[in-house]
């Protein structure tokens, strides 16, 4: 489905967020852990990968660290993690709950779309501010993948 979504929409690079030791030494309860550990997000991304080359679509992995708790909407500077000497970063807004993300003037945004917008953003890719609006940001398209 992602790979037909890009294909009817002429989408032709594919940014891929990854965090290297995202199921490593994780703690978020004992059925929690034994769920979420068995997603084969690897397995996922190879796919994705192999299919973006068949059809011609540029396929990138981006390490998306900080990329939910920085705020797109504020131009957040968004810092690489590194396990050794942890950043000490503030950032102007906050998620608030699950899916909803607050901006420092208090404007609320899907808290996806701001994750997604900011690994867009570490990856260097020419993105046009012009082209989003507050609107795309509250009220995302939803797309179902099944």
């Amino acid at each position: 489905m992602i790979i037909n979504h890009c294909l009817e929409y002429q989408i032709g690079r594919l940014i891929v967020g990854y965090n290297p030791g995202i199921k490593c030494e994780i703690n978020i309860g004992r059925s929690n852990n034994q769920n979420f550990v068995q997603i084969p997000f690897w397995h996922l991304r190879r796919k994705l990968e192999a299919l973006c080359c068949r059809y011609g679509i540029e396929y990138r992995e981006q390490e998306e660290s900080y990329s939910s708790k920085a705020s797109f909407y504020d131009q957040d500077e968004i810092p690489v993690y590194n396990a050794d000497s942890p950043a000490k970063q503030s950032f102007s807004g906050k998620r608030i709950k699950r899916g909803l993300y607050r901006t420092k003037e208090k404007h609320l945004c899907n808290s996806n779309i701001n994750g997604s917008a900011n690994i867009l953003i570490k990856s260097k890719h020419r993105f046009s501010f012009e082209r989003v609006c507050s609107g795309f940001l509250t009220n995302p398209l939803r797309i179902f993948i099944s």
